[in-house]
């Protein structure tokens, strides 16, 4: 049975899955990820071991989510200034760059999601060995 609850020994596995479910909500409700950081900094203090290396990840990919977020909003404001909308031209092909950009950071960020859950099921840490530096 998995743990919810802020008892003495930290947080289970079970808080740590319910922030993953709030993450990957948040590609059909937009504020769930803000629940689910919100969660794992109210359930990162009381951790240790491999359920404190899941939660630091999932804050640092709210934090690179965020990243992208605003980069991608200022690269389609880019877009909006060197081609204004309803004009022609092979300038609008411009906004496919942004797009594509946030595109494949979802893509990546579900990947990583995905892995993450089988990883904490498995008693592991959240990245592979190769990506270690990305988590640290």
């Amino acid at each position: 049975m998995t743990n919810f609850s802020l008892s003495p020994e930290g947080p289970g596995r079970g808080g740590v899955l319910l922030v993953y479910g709030l993450y990957i909500a948040r590609f059909f409700t937009g504020i769930s990820l803000l629940a689910g950081v919100i969660l794992a900094y109210v359930l990162k203090g009381s951790s240790h071991g491999v359920v404190r290396t899941h939660l630091s990840w999932l804050i640092r990919l709210f934090w690179y989510d965020v990243a992208f977020i605003i980069g991608c909003a200022a690269l389609f404001g880019a877009c909006f200034i060197t081609e204004p909308p309803g004009s022609s031209g092979p300038g609008q092909l411009l906004f496919l760059i942004p797009i594509g950009i946030f595109a494949l950071w979802n893509i990546a960020l579900l990947v990583s999601l995905f892995y993450g859950v089988r990883s904490l099921t498995q008693n592991q840490g959240p990245l592979p060995d190769r990506f270690r530096v990305l988590g640290e």
